[in-house]
């Protein structure tokens, strides 16, 4: 199914996010839609599930908490990543649009009216939403975690996500997460906000900024640990560190330390959620396109 056998999809959504064509021939398109509190970001399978084109731009404080806050500037920011992709696929936005159908996903335990903001975004730009899904949920799909801990780790809030057979059944949203990381380097180093953002997302500085940033990560460990605690979870099952906060360099030794149980920092933790609602979205469609086939036979 996949052009390379040795590349995951998640390599191929990294390289996609670095290249500036497409990895792959479409006849549809399958867009994922992620916004978060840093980035927003896009990504696109083609009919096969592989994703062949990404775009990650600044939320532009559009989104806080994983919460669409400046709704006519969230919608810009997701036309931005579409002209983007639409470069890459080397089409118009409106051969993109009749090719495509979208999805977007929410933090768990919001109102469903303001879940429902989200799908409105993907609507407004003209693509119809076909899935909406919660964000934990989509991404164990990236990964195939059907039992297990899933820990997002956003700008805004970090998500506590339980499955078991592929079910949720225990999530929790926790406000705290990579803005409270960057809040502690710019006050420990009195630099201004934006130049603290850089230097975290910069991982040859992760060694020098590792002291300041322990506490902190301490803190989210120990948070999700009183999670997992409250509901007697049996440590039997993989715990999984994704989301763009997560990607600090030994953040996985430390969650390992507190919480007691190995914890391990998937691949590509960024673009683990967007992927992970393209993919749903996909396998949703195909589904449903095998069931017409076969109830018109």
């Amino acid at each position: 199914m996949l052009p390379n056998l040795n590349k995951s999809l998640l390599d191929f959504c990294f390289d996609s996010l670095n290249s500036s064509k497409a990895l792959d021939g479409w006849k549809k398109l399958y867009v994922g839609v992620d916004l978060g509190t840093t980035n927003i970001v896009v990504v696109v399978l083609n009919e096969r599930g592989i994703p062949i084109a990404t775009s990650m731009t600044s939320s532009a404080e559009t989104i806080r908490d994983g919460v669409v806050v400046d709704y006519w500037r969230a919608i810009q920011e997701v036309k931005n990543n579409i002209q983007v992709i639409c470069s890459k696929l080397d089409i118009s936005f409106d051969e993109f649009s009749a090719f495509a159908v979208g999805a977007a996903a929410y933090p768990p335990g919001v109102h469903p009216k303001t879940a429902q903001v989200c799908a409105n975004v993907v609507e407004a730009i003209g693509i119809p939403c076909m899935g909406l899904y919660e964000e934990p949920v989509a991404a164990a799909n990236a990964i195939d975690l059907r039992d297990g801990v899933l820990v997002d780790i956003g700008g805004g809030t970090t998500g506590i996500a339980v499955l078991e057979g592929g079910e949720l059944v225990y999530s929790a949203d926790e406000p705290t997460g990579g803005t409270h990381m960057t809040l502690v380097i710019s006050g420990r180093l009195g630099i201004p906000f934006e130049e603290a953002e850089m230097m975290k997302r910069d991982r040859s500085k992760h060694r020098s900024l590792k002291p300041m940033l322990i506490p902190v990560l301490e803190k989210m460990a120990t948070i999700v640990k009183k999670h997992l605690s409250k509901i007697s979870w049996h440590f039997n099952a993989p715990i999984f560190l994704v989301g763009g906060g997560a990607d600090i360099e030994g953040a996985e030794g430390i969650f390992t330390s507190v919480i007691g149980y190995p914890v391990k920092l998937a691949k590509h933790c960024l673009l683990v959620t967007p992927l992970g609602i393209a993919l749903t979205l996909w396998r949703e469609q195909e589904k449903q396109g095998r069931k017409e086939i076969a109830s018109a036979g």
